[in-house]
């Protein structure tokens, strides 16, 4: 009981700011010379760095597919559809956006 009573008086002590301030976010830095604004997405070619993680050291898987495939419609009839898919993957350690230095692995399709 005499603990919980001082551990109360100890949060007591401390600031407001201290008290409400919200937890800070691992998540990475995107990188600065992206695409969108809103995916932080990054072309990638001989040259240029497909991970759109700033701030990264690890390795980064691309692959960038292209072919047809067939669509069926509701009455039956079917097409012939074009599809263009970037897939990546990164695992490595990141500066995160709390400036801490972070391990993990990310993909998108």
């Amino acid at each position: 009981m005499a603990s919980v009573a001082g551990a109360a008086m100890g949060v007591s002590l401390l600031p407001t700011s201290v008290l409400a301030a919200k937890p800070s976010s691992s998540a990475p830095k995107p990188t600065p010379n992206t695409v969108f604004d809103t995916f932080h997405v990054t072309f990638f070619g001989p040259g240029i760095d497909p991970s759109s993680i700033g701030d990264f050291n690890g390795f980064v898987g691309v692959a960038d597919v292209q072919g047809t495939g067939t669509g069926t419609n509701p009455d039956g009839t079917t097409e012939t559809l074009l599809f263009d898919t970037d897939m990546r993957f990164m695992s490595g350690v990141y500066v995160g956006q709390d400036g801490a230095v972070h391990k993990g692995t990310f993909g998108f399709v």
